[in-house]
């Protein structure tokens, strides 16, 4: 059974409104609300925006009041948060938060928007791609442009930062891999074998060793220091979509009887593969065997998906816009429970860990422009009423989200780790 999920829709730039409420500005606030839920009828409104004051006398607050109708509510939290729900569509109130950070990508021109992106732990740095072949690595507290990095032959499909931020890895449509400097630019290695463009890239550790993923249905460990391929994985007749790399908790399986010198820190290391094919596959990246397959071949495409090691669940985004949990203590062949909002397609999926708990956050990026968190409780076995959809990222207007990159937060306080996305508008948000 797939639950099916309500979720309101507001507009992008409503912090507009809602600070030019605050300021006194001139003329009437307000911004678009759209409720979903499939198999009812949608609602619109708008929501006006209006100052009062505080019953401390001094303290500046916005009165949140829909214009057409009383089956949306909206709440006003602070300037980037409010807070709106809908009990005909049953949605419950959910936080809908605005960008806390934005950075533009200007040397980005084509209008297909970011490809690809990555930030530098604790986010200083930040890499991006598009459409034309080239990488460009800004400054971001500087808010300028460090260095382009250009050499791939095709367009530049992923792009990710080694532990220490100042080198970057990139894959590209020309079948290749490259190491970059971030801070001259330059390419002291390329990696060149697979027969498909490169989908997608993992780093190994401190990045003696790094993983690729292809259309041609492998994904490849290689030597970064001699520029060689360690091992294949021939893991489907169709493309691999995603990949992840994740440390288990459980003890090491052995390395190979005969273990390759350039081969560095794979031990209890797992490689999760998202195939076309509709399966996820997990592989022990120090023994080279596959652990468990999820899903089926000939089933609906895997997007994304990620795996929740502690609590022995694999969330899996399909293209049609399903979210799969499935219990990796349990084999079964069918998931614990699965949800959808609409028939979007996933595009992205990442773990978001908050500050107290042990359950993450799943973060979900669809083809349409949603992002969101949900929290699913891991151990359930029944298919409703088990997510909770506990916040709405806002900034994008109907824009695939192409990229969901997680660090540590910067911020004092915070709840949550950052979450970073992007999409057509050539704009990363930090939220």
């Amino acid at each position: 059974m797939v639950h099916k999920l309500g979720y309101i829709s507001v507009q992008p730039d409503w912090t507009t409104d809602i600070k030019n409420a605050l300021n006194d500005a001139e003329g009437t606030h307000k911004f678009w609300v759209s409720a979903y839920k499939q198999g009812s009828p949608s609602i619109h409104d708008s929501i006006q925006a209006t100052k009062h004051t505080g019953p401390d006398g001094s303290t500046k607050l916005v009165e949140l009041k829909a214009l057409s109708t009383t089956d949306i509510s909206a709440e006003y939290i602070d300037v980037r948060h409010v807070r709106l729900s809908s009990s005909k569509l049953d949605i419950p109130p959910t936080v809908h938060t605005a960008a806390r950070k934005t950075v533009p990508c200007e040397h980005i021109v084509r209008g297909t928007g970011i490809r690809s992106f990555d930030v530098s732990p604790y986010g200083g740095l930040l890499v991006a791609c598009g459409d034309d072949g080239v990488m460009d690595v800004y400054d971001v507290s500087a808010a300028r442009h460090r260095v382009r990095l250009e050499g791939h032959l095709g367009d530049v499909t992923c792009c990710q930062f080694f532990p220490s931020g100042q080198v970057v890895l990139s894959g590209a449509t020309d079948m290749r891999l490259k190491v970059w400097s971030a801070s001259d630019g330059s390419n002291p290695v390329t990696l060149v074998g697979h027969t498909g463009a490169i989908t997608d890239t993992a780093i190994v550790g401190k990045g003696r060793n790094v993983l690729s993923a292809a259309k041609d249905g492998t994904v490849r460990l290689w030597h970064c220091g001699s520029a060689s391929l360690v091992h294949t994985f021939a893991l489907s007749k169709l493309p691999i979509n995603k990949i992840d790399m994740i440390s288990t908790l459980a003890e090491a399986s052995p390395q190979e009887d005969d273990p390759d010198a350039r081969e560095f820190e794979t031990e209890g290391k797992v490689l999760v593969a998202s195939c076309e094919d509709g399966r996820v596959v997990l592989v022990d990246l120090g023994s080279k065997e596959t652990i468990a397959e999820f899903g089926s071949a000939g089933g609906q495409p895997v997007r994304a998906a990620a795996y929740d090691v502690p609590n022995c669940r694999i969330y899996v985004g399909l293209s049609d816009g399903t979210v799969q949990v499935w219990a990796t203590n349990a084999p079964s062949d069918q998931p614990v429970y699965s949800f959808k909002r609409n028939d979007s397609a996933i595009s992205t999926l990442r773990l978001v860990n908050p500050s107290t708990g042990s359950v993450p956050l799943a973060c979900i990026g669809t083809e349409d422009g949603q992002l969101f968190l949900a929290s699913l409780d891991p151990f359930s076995s029944q298919a409703a009423g088990n997510v909770d959809v506990v916040e709405e990222l806002v900034g994008f207007d109907v824009d695939p989200i192409s990229q969901i990159r997680v660090v540590q937060s910067a911020t004092q306080g915070a709840i949550r780790q950052s979450v970073w996305a992007t999409g057509r508008d050539n704009k990363v948000y930090e939220f």
